[in-house]
Order: structure tokens, then C-alpha cells, then sequence
């Protein structure tokens, strides 16, 4: 009788060959699929140490031996992911999709590599699919939340500023979109490229919002990392190659004209085409590097702690008197009428900080490749730069005589007194300054001898006397009398202190006065001028010393709106 067999032991002729015969007997469908199973599992180990490009091997690997595996492919996506590499990210989603539709991780990859590429109507699309399949998947509809607002934000302009200022909105990738408002880049004579609005806008309104193509924070060898970084965003994404290449790269305003406007669809990634996918490199890459290095040295620009290149801000003109003002949320840029605008209106930011005169805004300038500043407010204060200098070089030798003699003087010796000679020098050099202009020379002569400090306070109450005929010479009488006042408050604050109240506590009247004074001549000056009242385009930006505590005190008044 034979004996029962096995139910689990193979039959027929298999069942009389070898272990090794047997495993060759396998289909080779299986063998490659046990084969890329254990290379894909070597990719995961990889992926979870966040050695993406390890794991990208890997996947290759198996995707070489199996075209069609759709595991493989979502894996590779989410490492391009990770390395922000959207357009090979959105290709294997893709070619996952296709290969096996039920994969619903392929499709979230899909949507967040579109939200990458900042195609946020497309992913919003993707991603009503994809909640459509999976009701019950809170990432998904977080994702499309967030997709539905960033298109909003692309299109419309439309941005919650204090959620954004205040709270930490959950992001893949961005914290807001690139949004294009009414402006336009063309050809402006004697400045090369410019931004204009194209339709009247009101103070306040949103002109564009970028992102940087490359940021690092401030530091030695920055210029080398934002060549760096420039050179990598152009291989990751064509759209920044092609941006990259029109952005300026040259000081020279007769050859930047020659250059033709670039067309703000380059700067428009929410309107990219379906088929506009695709990854391309310079062929030069060494030539591109210098390109890019200009670019840094042109384009780049400088924020508190930080600099960066920002495509569409970079075809901004610098004024010192500039109509729209910079906000960073993150890393982004914020750029906003200061005030309204007619269309066709150049649109200007400031390049440094713009507080201080006219001559040492000129040094600031001339970094930045500005020879000589054509804007408003510099014309306006030339005027008059002659006898406002003379007037401030004999303030100067007055203050230094004045020290001299404080710093001599037994009297001053004593505590509380003026050891140093500051308060001398400083109520010299205001006095100083006002002998610059002759219609008021002889009145401080024969009122205010430069060694009586005591008479210090005469300075103050002559004001409406004094008589200036340029903004320049006005510029310098302030600074004159605004250093004075400094100093005269900082010293009785001092004394003050050292006392403990029991001395005279400084008189901030002072501050009051000197700054009616000024606007009051701003006025008088405006008129004279053919300006409106209060819209003297330049006086009351300008610094009058560069002590940060002083600043403190008196940039308050001196700041104005243009």
C-alpha cells in the first residue's frame, strides 16, 4: 500500500529534485522581486540615516531591474522631496501613478511635489483625488487646506499677516507663495532695468512677495555660499535657471540697458503649463559660477542678519527717498507701497540706510556701484552742499579750539564739570555752524562768544532768527544744534545721576524746540522751493549724529515721512 503523503510535501516530478534545482524552477518574476526587495529594504536603512542620495542609488537600482515597480519609484520620490529635487520627485510620482493607480502615497507625493514647483492649482487637484479616496486621511486634507491657501495667496495676493507674523502656520515646504502685483520691469533711462507699477496704486498696497533663490546668514565667505546655492537652484529646477540668467549682474547702466526686461511670467511659477516639466543645466558650468558670482555682488541683498538673492526685488532701483519698504517674514519678502503711487511710478527700495546726509550717503552709494545718486532727494540736498560744507569745516575748528580751552580751564576740573571739553565743542560747533551763514554771523558774534557755555541755552532761543537758504546749510545747522542738545542732556542726565536728583534734571523742552525749529524751516524751505507744506522731499531723513542712545532721542523728530 503506498504511503499517504504529505499534504504540504510538493508531487509530481519536483518533488524528486534537489533544493537547488527547485529554487531555479522559480519563475524569474519572483526571483527579481525577492532580489529588489532586499536592495529596497537596504534603501530604507538608508532613508531612515537621512542618506537620501544613498537611497536614491538604491531605488535606482531596483527600478533598473523593474521598470514598473511602483514601491520603488514612491520611495525615490520622497527622497527627491527631501532634497527639494520637485521636478524628479513629480516624474516618479507620476510614473507610480500610472504603473499602479491604487498607490494613494503616490499621490500624495505627487501633490506635495507640485506644491514644490508652487503649481497650487494642480495640487489642489491632486489632492481632492486624493481625500476623494481617502475620506478618513487628516494629512490629506491638512495638505489641501494648505495647498487652497498658498494658490490664494499666488493669485490674489490675499495673506494673513498676523498668522504669519505671529503664528506658525503647518507648512511643507513654504510659508507663503510668490505673489506678482500690479508692477512691471522695464527700461528706464540713465538707471538700466526697473520696476514700475502699472496702475495707481494706494500707500500700503502689496507690490510682490519672493523667495529667495539663495540666503545665508551674514558671515565670512557669504558670497561663496550664494554662488553655491545659485548654481544648485539652477540644477534642481530649469524655472530657476532660466530666472537666474536675466536677474543683474552688471553696475554699468549703458550695458544694463542694452539688456531686454525679462517677462514676469518667469516670475509666475503658479501659471507653469502641464508640460513645462523638466530639469535643465547650464552647459557651462564654470561660466554660469561667474555669472552667478556677479549676480552676488550686484543682486544680493543685505537684511539685518541675513542677505540673499530674490528674483523680482532685485530689479529694484535704489532711492533715498524710496517709495515702497522691504518686510521679511522668515525668509521671504514682503515689498509694499510706502505711499500712493501714479502708474507708470518707478517703484525704489533702499539699498543702505538712508538716515544720514547726502555726503555720506554718497560713500554708501558708491559700494553698491551708484557713482552718483539721481534720486529726489539727493539733487535736493546738493543744493547749497558748498557753503553747508564751509559752514561745517569752521564748526569743526571752532569745536577743537573750544575743547582745547575747556580741557585747560581750572574751573572745569571740579565734578559735574566739562572735563573733556564735549560740552564746550559741541555748543562751538552748533554755533560754529550757524556763523557759516551770513545773515545771522554777527548776531552770535556779538550774543554768544563760543568759550561762555554757560550761554549755551541762547543757541535754543535764537532759533527763529537763524536764516538758512538750501537744504544743505539747513542739514548742518541741525546737526550743529542737535549734537549741542545731546550733549547738554547727557551730561546734566549724568550730573543727575551722580547726585541723585539733588541737581537740575535735563529739560527735554530742548528736544521740543529744536525740533519745531526744524520743521518750521523744512516749511519755510518747501515753499521757497515750490514744494507743498511738510512735503520737503529730504530734511527729516537725515541723521544728525551717529550715537545709538542719542539716535534714541532724536530720530523720533527727525524721521519724518516723505
Amino acid at each position: 500500500m503506498a504511503p499517504e503523503l504529505d499534504k504540504k510535501s510538493p508531487v509530481g516530478i519536483v518533488a524528486n529534485l534537489p533544493p537547488s534545482k527547485k529554487e531555479k524552477s522559480k519563475k524569474a518574476s519572483e526571483v527579481r522581486t525577492e532580489k529588489n526587495n532586499g536592495i529596497r529594504e537596504e534603501g530604507n536603512v538608508l532613508f531612515k540615516s537621512g542618506n537620501y542620495g544613498g537611497a536614491v542609488v538604491k531605488y535606482t537600482e531596483c527600478l533598473n531591474s523593474d521598470p514598473q515597480d511602483a514601491v520603488s519609484l514612491t520611495n525615490r520620490a520622497e527622497c527627491f522631496l527631501r532634497t527639494r529635487q520637485f521636478p524628479f520627485a513629480l516624474k516618479d510620482a507620476d510614473a507610480a501613478i500610472a504603473f499602479d493607480p491604487s498607490k494613494s502615497k503616490a499621490l500624495y507625493k505627487r501633490a506635495l511635489a507640485l506644491n514644490g514647483l508652487a503649481r497650487y492649482a494642480d495640487a489642489v487637484k491632486t489632492l481632492k483625488e486624493l481625500v476623494q479616496k481617502e475620506p478618513q486621511d487628516a494629512t490629506a486634507k491638512n495638505a489641501l487646506a494648505e495647498c487652497e491657501m498658498l494658490s490664494q495667496q499666488a493669485f490674489l495676493g490675499d495673506y494673513n499677516m498676523p498668522a504669519l507674523l505671529f503664528g506658525r502656520l503647518a507648512m511643507s515646504f513654504r510659508r507663503c507663495a510668490d505673489y506678482v502685483g500690479p508692477v512691471a520691469i522695464v527700461t528706464i533711462p540713465e538707471k538700466g532695468r526697473g520696476v514700475v507699477v502699472t496702475k495707481d496704486v494706494k500707500a500700503g498696497e502689496l507690490l510682490c512677495v519672493s523667495s529667495p533663490l539663495a540666503t545665508a546668514p551674514i558671515q565670512a565667505g557669504v558670497e561663496l555660499v550664494l554662488i553655491k546655492q545659485l548654481v544648485n537652484a539652477a540644477a534642481r529646477d530649469w524655472r530657476d535657471a532660466a530666472v537666474i540668467q536675466t536677474l543683474p549682474a552688471e553696475t554699468d547702466v549703458t550695458k544694463s540697458a542694452e539688456i531686454p526686461a525679462p517677462d514676469l511670467s518667469l516670475f509666475r511659477k503658479h501659471l507653469t503649463k502641464n508640460d513645462d516639466v523638466g530639469v535643465t543645466e547650464p552647459r557651462d558650468q564654470e561660466t554660469f559660477a561667474r555669472m552667478c558670482g556677479a549676480i552676488v555682488k550686484t543682486s544680493a541683498i543685505r537684511n539685518a542678519q541675513s542677505v540673499g538673492v530674490y528674483p523680482l526685488p532685485s530689479f529694484f532701483n535704489h532711492a533715498c527717498a524710496p517709495n515702497a519698504c522691504k518686510l521679511l517674514v522668515g525668509n521671504v519678502m514682503f515689498v509694499r507701497a510706502a505711499r500712493d503711487l501714479q502708474k507708470g511710478t518707478e517703484v525704489c527700495l533702499k539699498y543702505f540706510d538712508v538716515t544720514n546726509p547726502e555726503p555720506e550717503r554718497a560713500i554708501h552709494a558708491k559700494r553698491f556701484g551708484i557713482e552718483t545718486c539721481v534720486c529726489r532727494r539727493c539733487l535736493v540736498e546738493r543744493v547749497g552742499a558748498g557753503d553747508a560744507k564751509t559752514a561745517t569745516d569752521l564748526a569743526a575748528k571752532k569745536a577743537t579750539a573750544a575743547r582745547e580751552l575747556a580741557v585747560k580751564d581750572p574751573a572745569n576740573k571740579k565734578p559735574g564739570m566739562d572735563r573733556d571739553g564735549e560740552k564746550a565743542a559741541s555748543a562751538a560747533a552748533a554755533i560754529g555752524t550757524c556763523w557759516g551763514f551770513p545773515s545771522i554771523s554777527q548776531i552770535l558774534t556779538h550774543c554768544l562768544p563760543i568759550q561762555d557755555v554757560n550761554h549755551f541755552s541762547f543757541a535754543i532761543t535764537v532759533m527763529d532768527a537763524l536764516q538758512v537758504n538750501s537744504p544743505a546749510t539747513l542739514i548742518a545747522a541741525m546737526r550743529g544744534k542737535a549734537k549741542a542738545s545731546h550733549t547738554e542732556i547727557t551730561q546734566a542726565l549724568a550730573e543727575w545721576k551722580r547726585t541723585k536728583g539733588k541737581s537740575e534734571a535735563p529739560d527735554s523742552n530742548v528736544l521740543v524746540e529744536l525740533a519745531n525749529w526744524f520743521d518750521t524751516k523744512c516749511d519755510q524751505l518747501g515753499a521757497c522751493w515750490g514744494f507743498p507744506k511738510s512735503r520737503l522731499p529730504v530734511c527729516r531723513l537725515s541723521r544728525v549724529n551717529t550715537r545709538p542712545h542719542y539716535e534714541r532721542l532724536t530720530l523720533s523728530f527727525i524721521y519724518r515721512k516723505v
